[in-house]
């Protein structure tokens, strides 16, 4: 998972690193759910780096723990509140639900707006919060990273960032804004990028679940592989 943030890592003030027990992307910007740490691994050392790589960037951020790092939830710094679990979800790409969809396309520049729009009303962030994050999602067609749109009667009513890394893919930033929920479209689009996979040869789907999504992961193939115990110090829009 980490390694698939490479493609959101090139813009000023971004911190990105995969190491052997723990990952992290830091936009910078002042949104924790833009800013992630994982660590699973057991080395003190290795999460007081992640821990100081944070304060140095100064932003706010989502600390994750889970395997051999949930100890150290002790030692999460003060000002720090845990806010719940995000599921690590797994999926035999083959056994997912999967039907191409005529509405579902890769979002290129000039979706910008479009991308931008779904995004800052789906999660409740401030645009210029999610700004940078979808101008690099968008800038390069050939990069590992991208989003995917789908349009009903012309409109954009969901997306999901979909990152390849070796046979697995993973989905990032499922959105569809609450005005546009109920009608099975991140159902469909999931099962579109999901044919999309099988087809390219793709084995595995990773994901991370929020609490509004995971119902729909569920009940499409996806099955819990693990917690990742959530702390932050300031305020998500997706945990409380």
């Amino acid at each position: 998972m980490g390694e698939a943030l490479q493609g959101w890592a090139g813009f000023p003030g971004a911190v990105h690193a995969v190491n052997d027990g723990s990952w992290m992307f830091l936009s910078g910007l002042p949104s924790p759910d833009v800013n992630l740490a994982l660590v699973h691994g057991g080395d003190p050392g290795e999460f007081g780096q992640v821990v100081a790589t944070i304060a140095d960037v100064g932003a706010p951020a989502l600390l994750m723990l889970t395997g051999n790092g949930l100890p150290f939830a002790e030692h999460v710094p003060s000002g720090w509140v845990h806010v719940g679990v995000m599921p690590f979800m797994i999926a035999d790409v083959a056994s997912t639900l999967q039907r191409p969809d005529a509405r579902v396309r890769r979002a290129m520049a000039d979706d910008h707006d479009a991308l931008l729009g779904l995004w800052a009303d789906a999660f409740e962030m401030l645009p210029e919060n999610a700004e940078p994050i979808v101008q690099a999602t968008v800038r390069d067609p050939e990069s590992g990273i991208g989003a995917w749109l789908l349009e009903q009667d012309g409109v954009a009513v969901s997306t999901a960032t979909t990152a390849r890394v070796g046979d697995a893919i993973t989905v990032w930033s499922m959105a569809t804004p609450e005005r546009f929920t109920r009608r099975g479209y991140a159902r469909a689009l999931l099962a579109d990028a999901m044919a999309r996979a099988a087809a390219d040869g793709v084995r595995v789907g990773l994901l991370g679940a929020t609490p509004a999504g995971k119902p729909l992961y569920d009940a499409t193939g996806w099955t819990t592989l693990e917690d990742w115990q959530i702390f932050t110090n300031s305020e998500s829009a997706q945990f409380h």
